[in-house]
């Protein structure tokens, strides 16, 4: 594995330099897909939201958010974000042989498969149906404790 492709919550903790330990190993690649980037954003956009990425980053001081905030708004090069342009074509595919996903998990699944990379989840996240048509489809998925 050289890359991965994380959820929303994921990203941010990355993003908070909060990268958990047995998220990846030396050298492997991140990337996220359009549908979770829009999840971070719409969560850390509305004060009045609060939810479980609101209240990390209410947890840090004014200017580790301001700074994370910025990482949001313009998303470092260093995470890939898989266009749909990419993965329109291989999502419908998906659909045609068989996968019955919500938008969200077809997507984050053939942004996988585009990038040979595995799929990781936080805990909160966890999804039985993506981790069965993953594995179907030969992507491994992990859920991230912690």
């Amino acid at each position: 594995m050289s890359a991965l492709v994380l959820d929303d919550h994921l990203l941010l903790r990355v993003l908070l330099d909060d990268e958990p330990a047995s998220l990846r190993p030396r050298g492997a690649a991140l990337a996220t897909t359009g549908l979770w980037y829009h999840r971070l954003c719409r969560a850390v956009a509305d004060e009045a939201v609060i939810g479980s990425m609101s209240r990390r980053l209410g947890a840090v001081d004014d200017a580790v958010a301001a700074d994370v905030l910025n990482a949001v708004i313009e998303l470092p090069d260093s995470i890939e974000l898989v266009s749909l342009r990419t993965l329109g074509w291989p999502m419908g595919e998906l659909v045609h042989a068989g996968a019955q996903l919500n938008l969200l998990s077809l997507e984050a699944l053939a942004a996988a498969r585009n990038l040979s990379a595995d799929i990781c989840l936080a805990a909160v996240d966890d999804n039985a149906p993506l981790r069965a048509t993953a594995k179907k489809f030969g992507v491994s998925v992990r859920v991230i404790k912690g």
